[in-house]
This record gives structure tokens, sequence and C-alpha cells, in this order.
């Protein structure tokens, strides 16, 4: 956070004064496709979610043009696996205004060696476990590189990363960044095939995405992860995977609000009381 800080001060000398959009955007607008069930739950918990079991398709995504490429993801993968979430994260008390509270924001979801050492909540073996280990990005040889971090906001990158993950490995992955002046889009697609004893998933069929949406008085989050299984028989009867790779999408979102709160929240093992089917 310290270094993201000493950026914007910089950024300050480089770039241009930022106005926002003069239209108002509210919780109660962007959660209006949540039940009054689902409402409830994230007013009080600042969380919800849902499995797609029976439901399949998208119903959280909210009305805001970065959506739509969450759309076009979901459709070119037709996934097996479909969970959707809503986070509400509260601003640090000196958090900055308009473009540099965008600036700061963005560098923290460039920053993927913080996602090292991120933790879930295993309910086998009734303890939490560390999910992500060994994050960082790489160059073009897969070497690891710094967090590509920066002094002013693309409207759109992309870098590799490296993650070894709990149960399934080491893989790579492209981090992908949008910016439409509003809100923030960070995705993660799978470029290597991930292995289990036998191949679960094939390479880009594995998407991990967070919409980050800052309004006036809190950040509203939505989450996506969308599954491709390449042996769906053997993977259902090993695990559960809307849980599991629900899981790895909340251990994202904490990654994202630790970074900027400087907290060390772990997961709650409490999911089944804040989702549904």
């Amino acid at each position: 956070m310290k270094k993201i800080l000493l950026i914007i001060i910089t950024a300050l000398f480089l770039l241009p004064l930022y106005s926002q959009s003069s239209e108002t955007r509210t919780i109660e607008y962007l959660t209006s496709q949540l039940d009054e069930n689902e409402k409830n739950i994230l007013n009080e918990h600042n969380k919800v979610f849902r499995y797609g079991r029976e439901r399949t398709g998208l119903y959280y995504t909210p009305m805001v043009p970065l959506a739509d490429k969450i759309a076009e993801r979901f459709n070119a993968i037709n996934p097996d696996v479909t969970v959707e979430a809503l986070y509400k994260v509260p601003y640090p008390e000196d958090m900055l205004k308009g473009y540099d509270r965008d600036l700061i924001l963005y560098n923290i979801v460039r920053e993927v060696s913080n996602i090292t050492g991120v933790q879930y909540y295993s309910r086998t073996k009734d303890r939490l476990r560390i999910l992500f280990d060994d994050v960082y990005a790489v160059d073009e040889k897969k070497k690891p590189i710094e967090d590509p971090v920066v002094y002013s906001i693309p409207e759109y990158d992309s870098f590799p990363i490296h993650m070894k993950e709990a149960n399934l490995g080491s893989d790579y992955y492209l981090a992908e960044y949008n910016y439409d002046g509003q809100d923030i889009y960070f995705s993660l697609t799978n470029t290597s095939t991930v292995r289990y004893v036998i191949k679960i998933v094939g390479k880009d069929n594995m998407q991990i995405d967070l919409l980050v949406m800052p309004l006036e008085d809190e950040i509203l989050i939505y989450g996506y992860c969308g599954v491709k299984l390449a042996n769906p028989g053997f993977v259902n009867r090993m695990m559960d995977p809307f849980s599991s790779f629900y899981r790895r999408l909340y251990a994202i979102e904490i990654w994202f609000s630790n970074s900027l709160l400087n907290e060390n929240r772990r997961p709650e093992n409490t999911l089944g009381q804040l989702g549904q089917d």
C-alpha cells in the first residue's frame, strides 16, 4: 500500500485533472437484480453468493458496461460450474477521491504477489489452509518479475502470472485488466491445463473475475467463477466443484479487501448461511 501511495503522489504531477461522471450510482440500483432475501443477506453480512446448480447462467451481474465482458466470457466456454457473488467493502478512513482512488484500487489488483498466503476454510480438514502460494507475475520466458504497478490507468492491460494452488498444483494464468473511467475489471484465465491425477480443466477453461465498482461511500464487488470441466464425472466424485471453486473466488475477494484495508481477515466457515443454489 505504501508503494501505491508513492505512485499516487508522482501521478499527481503527470496526469491531467480527472472528472467523474455526474451520474449517481447506488447500491440499490446495482443490486436490483437480487431478490429480497439476497438483499437482506448482503446488507447484513456484506456478502451474498449463489451456486449455479439449479439456476444456470448469470443472475447477479450489475448493470454496468464492463459486465458485458463477463457475459462474453461466460458464453465463450458455457461452463459446467458457475458461481457468483456480491461483496460490499468499506473504504479506509483516509481514502482519496476520484482518479487517485481508482489508481489505488487498480494497483491493488495488480499486486498479484500479495495473493500468496491467502487462505480458505477446508471443510474436510475442518481448519484454515493456504489456498494460493508462490504467486508472482512472469515475463514472456516465465521468469518472475516485480508486480507491474502503474502511474496511470490504461483502458486495457494484461500479463501472465504463476500460481500454486493447494489441491491442483502449479499453473499459469493470464491476468487481464479493463478500466472504463468508473469501474475496474480484473480477470484470471488459466493458460495451462489444470491436473489432479487426471486433467481437471483444459487450457482457457477456468475464469475467475472481480468487477470492482467504487461508489460514494463503499465499494461493491461482483465476483464470478466459471469452469468447463474436462472430466466432470471424476471431479464430481472427488469434490463438490461448486463450493470448491466458490472458495477460490472468495479467497480472491479477501486478498483485495485485506490489501485495501491493511487487514488479515480470514474466510468464515459460514458460507452455507450466506448463499443458495
